[in-house]
């Protein structure tokens, strides 16, 4: 479809996103810092029946699955010609912002509705999607919604438990899912012809760039790890310190290893989330530590190395400290590409519709990791307020974000319009 059919579809109406955007970063935890409404909570579950609401009224046939995704459907004109998809996630991290994955859920709402309004209907169905948990859990376990849907949330990933062992199978009934009937919320592959998702950008290239979207070429791969550090306890005050052994001090040179390997390649970040110790005391040696992070990069290969890297690392920080590293990788998640056609056809109408945009790589992972396993998927990012997400401080402006729903339906346009 040409700039001109969208342009008949009208305008994003910023006003009602912007009230919308309002009552659903309201929707928080008054007992955690920041905008924080994590997955299966109540705070999720009120904010996912007010999501289910808003598609109905937009003409959508809304109902929720089995895994928690709230999912409307517009018919297409074409029976059984695959579904084009379009959404993101409405929870947030801990301590988090009020734009991640919110701008998506309400873009993708503000397309079927723009849709509606011109009466422009599509040859394919429109799935509006809000995916569930996108932001992880207590139990570890990520991209839970879109997971369920691509057929990838297996057992294993439901009996992960959190430190006071509770299974994510039992979190997710406890906010009114079924866990158990997760087989009914997949998708099949032959039936989605391809998934959009607009989106923050969560760092500052575009900004810095001066553009208006970023058309993104691939998803970061993630490796995480866990190490353990053994010394010996002694006497703080009585044990000289070229012999000690000093698992926290250990500990704190890993964390500086982290920065020195994450900092090795072209687009590579290493991060360490939690240092541990088992005693606070000042006046005694820490016989143990205990290390969490993760490394990131667009290169499966660059992940290995760094994972090479990190370990020659602290075996010459157990030389030096007369301590026994253990140290165990989690999951390594190799880096995700979009689609170059169906990139190609968003950055094509970005241009069309007068903007400036840019291609570039995501450091943050979606839900588009999870639905690439089943169609062609591509991500449409806006600009972030001096990079900043995963904060209080996050923050996109409104006219942005309609920049990029217009930006969204001109694609879905051009996607319903392709052979």
């Amino acid at each position: 479809m040409s700039a001109e059919t969208a342009g008949r579809a009208g305008r994003a109406e910023i006003d009602r996103i912007e009230s919308e955007w309002e009552h659903l970063a309201s929707l928080v935890s008054s007992s955690l810092p920041g905008w924080s409404r994590t997955g299966f909570s109540e705070e999720d579950r009120a904010a996912r029946d007010w999501v289910l609401q808003r598609m109905r009224d937009a003409g959508l046939d809304a109902r929720q699955d089995a895994a928690g995704n709230v999912i409307g459907y517009l018919e297409g004109e074409v029976p059984g010609a695959p579904d084009i998809v379009i959404g993101s996630h409405s929870d947030t991290v801990p301590g988090g912002g009020r734009f991640d994955g919110i701008v998506g859920v309400l873009g993708a709402i503000e397309v079927a509705r723009m849709l509606r309004r011109s009466g422009t209907r599509l040859r394919r169905g429109l799935r509006v999607v809000d995916f569930a948990n996108e932001e992880g859990n207590p139990q570890g376990v990520k991209l839970v919604g879109s997971r369920a849907v691509a057929g990838s949330l297996d057992a294993a990933a439901l009996a992960s438990r959190d430190a006071e062992g509770t299974t994510l199978a039992a979190l997710m009934a406890g906010a009114g899912h079924r866990p158990e009937e997760l087989a009914s919320a997949r998708w099949r592959a032959s039936d989605i012809a391809a998934y959009l998702e607009l989106h923050i950008e969560q760092g500052p290239q575009l900004e810095a760039q001066k553009a208006d979207i970023g058309i993104v070429t691939s998803i970061c791969g993630i490796t995480t790890f866990s190490l353990e550090v053994r010394g010996r306890r002694d006497h703080a005050g009585t044990m000289p310190m070229d012999v000690r052994q000093d698992a926290m001090c250990c500990a704190a040179d890993a964390v500086l290893a982290v920065r020195r390997v994450g900092s090795s390649g072209t687009a590579t970040v290493g991060t360490v989330g939690q240092l541990t110790t088992p005693s606070p005391l000042t006046n005694t040696i820490s016989e143990a530590a205990t290390v969490t992070g993760e490394f990131r990069s667009p290169e499966r290969a660059e992940l290995e190395t760094m994972q090479t890297a990190f370990a020659r690392e602290l075996a010459e920080l157990d030389g030096i400290h007369r301590t026994s590293s253990a140290l165990a990788w989690g999951h390594l998640d190799a880096p995700t590409p979009m689609d170059q056609h169906l990139s190609g056809l968003a950055l094509a109408a970005s241009l069309e519709l007068g903007q400036e945009t840019v291609q570039l790589y995501s450091g943050a992972t979606h839900d588009g990791v999870a639905i690439a396993e089943l169609a062609p998927s591509a991500m449409i990012f806006i600009p972030s307020r001096d990079g900043r997400s995963h904060c209080p401080e996050e923050w996109s402006d409104f006219a942005d974000v309609a920049t990029g729903i217009e930006v969204l339906l001109e694609t879905v346009l051009r996607v319903d319009a392709a052979p």
